[in-house]
């Protein structure tokens, strides 16, 4: 089965009302929202989502499909969690699955690239949200170099994806060799996988 197969399942209106607002709180896409309150869903009846069988193919194209980009999605916000353990910094409680914490007093958004990935994505009301944004960019030995760059900054450099994706105007993306080169840089950190 492929992780991004439609199930063709009726979702009362009461209770994709509640997806829906989750997703906005969030800033998540409604697929996005869904997926991720089905595994929390099962978490909390005792199947852990690495316990489920992976899908059996990715986009043949090479890009992300639904199911590659809620992998990745997931990626993030763990990575993203241990890296604000590293640097002591606190989750955001009014955005709980977001990559939002205080670090010093300021709201930072920290926002993960495997060392494959060339950019990092930021929604627009997240980054209206934060003081500054880490990008987490990591190296072939799994080490991530850490780079601080502002949401002005942010909005200067940041591309918008093409007209016909669905985050169009919602979301933008800076790529790595624009955060090393506008970025602040902050060090290196190890995480545990």
């Amino acid at each position: 089965m492929v992780g991004s197969q439609t199930l063709g399942v009726r979702i009362p209106e009461h209770v994709l009302a509640g997806v829906d607002r989750f997703a906005r709180e969030q800033d998540l896409t409604r697929s996005m929202a869904i997926a991720v309150l089905v595994e929390q869903a099962l978490s909390e009846v005792g199947i852990a989502p690495s316990e489920l069988p992976a899908p059996a193919k990715t986009a043949a194209s090479g890009g992300q499909d639904t199911a590659s980009g809620q992998r990745a999605q997931q990626w993030g916000i763990r990575t993203a969690r241990k890296i604000a353990t590293v640097l002591e910094a606190e989750k955001a409680l009014d955005q709980p699955t977001a990559n939002e914490f205080f670090l010093d007093g300021k709201r930072v958004a920290i926002k993960c690239a495997k060392p494959a990935t060339s950019q990092c994505g930021l929604t627009n009301t997240m980054r209206d949200r934060v003081d500054y944004i880490i990008c987490a960019s990591q190296t072939a030995g799994g080490a991530f170099n850490l780079y601080k760059v502002t949401p002005r900054q942010w909005e200067q450099h940041a591309k918008e994806p093409p007209k016909h994706n669905r985050n169009y105007g919602s979301l933008t993306h800076l790529s790595r060799s624009v955060y090393r080169r506008i970025g602040e840089e902050l060090g290196e950190v190890e995480i545990d996988d």
